[in-house]
């Protein structure tokens, strides 16, 4: 089983909003991702993929975890 580039592009991407902006880039991400979607949804030749929007929120999820952590671990 391979992941494909995209999926660890949009991993990567939300996790870095995440982890540096904390609940205010998790709120950020999911409205950007949602709204890539959509647009995907409605251009020609392109459909929702709803893995990306897995992959963003695990991304988004990841992230903000480990901005928590980093806020424990500094205090």
């Amino acid at each position: 089983m391979t992941i494909a580039k995209d999926k660890i592009l949009h991993f990567a991407v939300n996790f870095i909003s995440a982890f540096i902006v904390g609940i205010y880039g998790v709120c950020f991400g999911l409205g950007a991702s949602v709204g890539k979607e959509y647009g995907d949804s409605k251009a020609v030749g392109n459909k929702w993929d709803w893995l990306d929007i897995v992959a963003d929120c695990i991304g988004l999820g990841v992230g903000f975890a480990f901005n928590r952590l980093l806020l424990i671990v500094v205090k």
